[in-house]
């Protein structure tokens, strides 16, 4: 207990019996201030930051007298211009915070200075001139961390470099790689790239770029792609179908799908474009039309109707839990997004494959295929009641399902083998057009991607006795039509149209008896898709209905037949072994049972545990009462009877107790060896006798 803390302190502090807070001045100063105050006190910018964000952040704990001592005390030697940092005075560290923060950018910085001047001069008896002279102002090293964003700092740097960028000054002359808004001003304005200034930008934003890892993705997107030639039937002729199906996903992933979502973002694009990109769809399409019923028929080629045999083989395992998340309409396009987000959530170990759609490619039809794992046709398919077709499904397991974005962390938090989710909101955003969106596609998708991934990740970390991963799949891809005046001749379809947007009709009722033009369209017989009905889909980028700038489906293009299927789960933990440490107020006595002494355990990891069993060497025979998790970086006490043989010998007043935990994370079983101290009492000279020796 420190000499100088009152009673008062002990009461103020929370440092009465059953406190989390070890009482000693390190045990204190950690639990309240963190590892701000282990900084060797200077006037480096990077440390006068940290101060003065915590100040500005944190001043309750700055109120209670015994800590604003030791704040006074650890900041004396700071000089006068920074009397109010070492004053804890919350109002001029949260505008001394954002002054450094401004100043890696010269225009940033001169207008805080002349926002701010004459409040430090007249509350604060401090000159510009003072801190210019400590060189916090103006600096070229970053410093703050790139995690520690300031939001409101990073609206002013965007809102800058969007306006230069705008008046045309040269890019990198704008990109000084300081702050990540710089970035983000860059993909608001939608400046195009080509590879060599990617690559400057890169190395620029290197350390920024590591943490950002789908601002990265939205980065790359600004470069413009190669569009490739497809395939020829020359070369497809020497290769099996599944072989030819991979060329075509191949040639579509890395070529055409991203250089046709680059195109669609172009204002004006060439007609010649538009034409070579029609004429590689048809190509494609052609292909999957004349040979869809064999393709769905072989058993080796990943469809939406398989899927079901990677969520078998991933439950194999009976400790093992699975996540799956299905995104409605998520085209390829957005896959580099979505790896990002599992990258930046610790999701690290990813493998992407590609499934081939149902037909026609809507919802309907797509999301029953992948519950069901079943072909619409078979006789047990269920087709609007999912979780029906899950339990059907998967008899063998537990299984819980939502479609309501809103229940997903409560259905996360289920006791079961399969938590499937249907996330719906993504296709009816691509359906909305231009003009009712803000910003571009990418960066709302990679921001909501962000938010469901770090949901799931989170939860998947939730799960300590069991192995759990990550399945993603979809429905159906999406695309942009190319032209106002590509829509179909027949007048019959076109009024059965329900939605201005689809690309597909059920052939039912008289609908049935029109002649089709195969220019236009293609008949989905029932026969080749194993549907329940015949259906027509336009061809290439035709539609039925109207076109406008919207995404829309129902077709048999690259980007909406050829669908990314992920699993994903945490890479090899890096497991940081647990702590223990006793938590009382009170020395113990050797050779005595003592009740109620109090121990705590924390877990130091991002991940929660499972205690499974704890003993100590010098009292084997305590027992203790055990949580059964305890929650990534949190921890818990315990009380417990503890009774210390009278042999132990005390040094300076202590000894160490040694201590086995076992735990489990993810389901495996790991074991740590904890050594901790705890504090005796004095003996008096009469214990200390050795009657023995008379």
């Amino acid at each position: 207990m420190p000499v100088d803390l009152t009673d008062k302190d002990v009461q103020e502090l929370g440092l009465l019996l059953g406190t989390e807070v070890e009482p000693t001045v390190s045990g204190i100063a950690k639990h309240f201030f963190g590892e701000v105050f282990h900084f060797i006190v200077s006037t480096e910018p990077a440390t006068v930051y940290a101060l003065a964000r915590f100040v500005a952040q944190k001043p309750p704990a700055l109120n209670k007298d015994y800590l604003r001592r030791l704040w006074n005390q650890r900041l004396d030697s700071l000089p006068l211009a920074l009397e109010p940092l070492k004053a804890a005075d919350a109002a001029f560290a949260k505008i001394l915070a954002e002054g450094i923060y401004m100043g890696g950018r010269p225009e940033l910085a001169s207008d805080w200075e002349h926002e701010n001047a004459l409040v430090f001069k007249k509350t604060y008896q401090v000159t510009l001139s003072d801190l210019q002279q400590l060189k916090l102002l103006s600096w070229s090293i970053r410093p703050f961390k790139v995690t520690e964003v300031d939001p409101k700092s990073e609206q002013k740097v965007i809102q800058l470099v969007s306006a230069a960028l705008k008046e045309g000054t040269p890019l990198l002359d704008v990109l000084t790689g300081r702050y990540v808004g710089e970035l983000r001003a860059m993909l608001s304005v939608g400046t195009r790239l080509d590879a060599a200034i990617l690559q400057t930008i890169e190395a620029r934003y290197a350390e920024i770029l590591s943490n950002e890892t789908y601002l990265h993705g939205q980065l790359r997107a600004l470069v413009t792609p190669e569009l490739l030639a497809p395939p020829t039937a020359a070369d497809l002729s020497l290769l099996a179908l599944p072989q030819q199906l991979r060329t075509w996903q191949e040639w579509a992933t890395t070529s055409f799908i991203p250089y046709k979502f680059w195109l669609d973002q172009v204002k004006q694009p060439t007609a010649e474009a538009l034409d070579q990109v029609e004429e590689y769809a048809n190509l494609y399409g052609d292909w999957l039309f004349a040979h869809y019923a064999t393709l769905i028929d072989d058993e080796r080629i990943l469809t939406s109707s398989n899927v079901r045999q990677r969520v078998q083989h991933l439950l194999s395992p009976t400790d093992s839990r699975l996540i799956w998340l299905i995104i409605d309409g998520l085209p390829d396009a957005y896959t580099s997004l979505l790896t990002a987000a599992l990258k930046k959530h610790g999701l690290n170990k990813i493998k992407v494959d590609y499934a081939l759609t149902t037909l026609p490619t809507i919802t309907a039809i797509g999301i029953p295929a992948l519950l069901n794992g079943l072909r619409p046709n078979a006789s047990s398919f269920i087709p609007i009641k999912r979780k029906e077709a899950l339990i059907q499904a998967y008899p063998d397991h537990k299984v819980v399902f939502s479609n309501h974005r809103r229940d997903f962390a409560d259905t996360l938090g289920a006791e079961a083998d399969l938590c499937c989710l249907h996330w719906r909101e993504l296709d009816l955003y691509q359906h909305q057009e231009d003009r009712e969106i803000e910003g571009t596609r990418a960066e709302h998708i990679g921001h909501e991607l962000d938010k469901r991934i770090g949901l799931l990740a989170a939860a998947m970390r939730q799960t300590p006795d069991r192995r759990t991963r990550l399945l993603i799949s979809t429905d159906h891809g999406a695309t942009r039509c190319l032209r106002n005046e590509s829509g179909i001749s027949n007048r019959k379809i076109k009024e059965a149209t329900a939605e201005p947007h689809e690309r597909c009709i059920k052939l039912v009722g008289k609908l049935a008896e029109e002649q089709l033009d195969t220019k236009e369209t293609y008949h989905l017989t029932k026969e080749m898709t194993h549907n329940q009905d015949d259906w027509v889909a336009a061809r290439g980028y035709r539609y039925f209905g109207s076109n406008d700038s919207g995404y829309r489906h129902g077709g048999l293009t690259p980007e909406e037949t050829i669908v990314p299927v992920l699993i994903a789960e945490a890479s090899d933990l890096v497991v940081n072994d647990l702590l223990m440490s006793y938590f009382g107020t009170k020395e113990l006595e050797l050779g005595k049972t003592l009740k109620d002494v109090q121990l705590r355990i924390q877990n130091p990891n991002a991940f929660a545990i499972e205690l499974r069993g704890i003993s100590i060497a010098q009292d084997p025979k305590i027992q203790f009462a055990l949580p059964s998790k305890l929650d990534s970086n949190g921890s818990t006490t315990l009380k417990i009877n503890l009774k210390l043989p009278s042999s132990l010998r005390p040094q300076s007043g202590y000894v160490n107790l040694n201590a086995s935990l076992e735990y489990m994370i993810q389901g495996e079983s790991y074991t740590a060896q904890v050594t901790f101290s705890v504090p005796i009492q004095q003996a008096n000279e009469l214990d200390d006798f050795d009657f023995d020796s008379i």
